[in-house]
């Protein structure tokens, strides 16, 4: 088998997984939940082009053939669906909307109320620290809706995450400042930073990616969790 075959094998497989995953998708949100005849369409071509694709040598031209029949087919369902369920599930309108009126509201709060938002605390974090962890749990959540949506992976049940994502952001953005400046205290004896811009980019970075920030607190729990078992206060 040439690379020219190998590659056209390994597209045709993308292709059915990508179909597979986009069906089951669809179907979880509400499509064809009235017509099972078209779900079992669809599926079985999908199952056509997998038994193809699996035979020595694979059968790529009835593979191929199974595949379009399986998009056309869903397609066709999909645009049978009414325009509020394509706004919804296909192009993620809802959650663009809530992350874009986040967005300007962050932007709002930072621009036009400035000197009350700057100089406000919270339980000893400055308001920008949020605001900063908010902005970047809406900047992950426009990567990852954009994601799912080019992938056909847009699932009912992940909308109470992308709603969470900012409020979460800005709670991680808050507890990395407080890191960060517990830590900077103790290594030069001083409250004043070096740079506030640093801390800023900081706080957006963990919103933007709860792993690392989380990994920074897991990393902190076990630092004091050995200190303290040094100490025999454990």
């Amino acid at each position: 088998m040439t690379m020219t075959d190998d590659r056209e094998l390994s597209a045709l497989s993308d292709d059915r997984e990508f179909i597979r995953q986009a069906l089951y998708t669809a179907n979880e949100n509400g499509l064809l939940k009235n017509k099972p005849d078209e779900y079992r369409r669809i599926s079985d071509a999908i199952s056509l082009a997998s038994e193809a694709l699996s035979k020595v040598p694979p059968d790529r031209k009835k593979a191929t053939e199974k595949l379009n029949e399986a998009y056309f087919l869903f397609n066709q369902a999909i645009n049978k669906e009414s325009f509020e369920w394509r706004l919804i599930y296909q192009h993620g309108a809802g959650v663009l909307a809530y992350l874009v009126l986040v967005l300007i509201g962050i932007f709002m709060a930072w621009f036009l109320r400035s000197p009350e938002i700057l100089d406000l605390e919270v339980l000893w974090v400055p308001s920008w620290a949020f605001l900063w962890g908010a902005m970047g749990g809406v900047l992950y959540g426009f990567w990852i809706l954009w994601h799912f949506v080019a992938y056909g992976e847009l699932r009912k049940y992940f909308f109470v995450r992308f709603f969470s994502l900012p409020l979460m952001g800005g709670i991680l953005g808050a507890l990395v400042y407080l890191i960060f400046f517990a830590g900077f205290i103790a290594v030069t004896g001083g409250a004043q930073t070096a740079s506030e811009s640093f801390i800023m980019l900081l706080c957006a970075l963990a919103g933007f990616s709860s792993k690392w920030a989380i990994d920074i607190l897991n990393n902190l729990t076990d630092m004091i969790k050995v200190g303290a078992e040094k100490t025999g206060a454990l």
